[in-house]
């Protein structure tokens, strides 16, 4: 079952500059990535109030995955595989299989409005 939000993931110019434009806003960094495939800089920014933002700078814009993740909403689920199930029973489309990551397990989805969803498990 989805348990919570998660964060939005948004595609900046410059990570620097946007990090520094979001803390001016009251999100603090968690955490600072670099991600080989698509080869991509993102940091991982949580607001006082549980808010979170995803923010990616892509070195590699034509790479396929790039429009799944470029701009998402994230979810964490306590059962991600049933989650998956149920949406793709109601339609949506898997666009990046399920993955493992160092913290996370994810999956993305294109809802029927062709909205790009991620379905996490977190590692906490």
């Amino acid at each position: 079952m989805i348990k919570r939000f998660w964060h939005v993931g948004l595609t900046v110019e410059n990570l620097d500059s946007a990090i520094e434009q979001y803390q001016n806003l009251g999100f603090n960094l968690v955490d600072k990535f670099e991600k080989d495939e698509p080869h991509a800089l993102a940091v991982e920014m949580k607001h006082p109030n549980g808010s979170g933002i995803e923010l990616w700078q892509w070195f590699d814009q034509e790479h396929p995955q790039v429009e799944f993740i470029k701009n998402h909403v994230a979810f964490v689920s306590d059962n991600q595989d049933e989650d998956v199930r149920l949406l793709v029973e109601q339609g949506w489309e898997i666009v990046i299989p399920k993955t493992t990551g160092v913290k996370v397990n994810y999956v993305f989805l294109r809802d029927p409005s062709g909205n790009y969803i991620e379905i996490a498990d977190v590692k906490e």
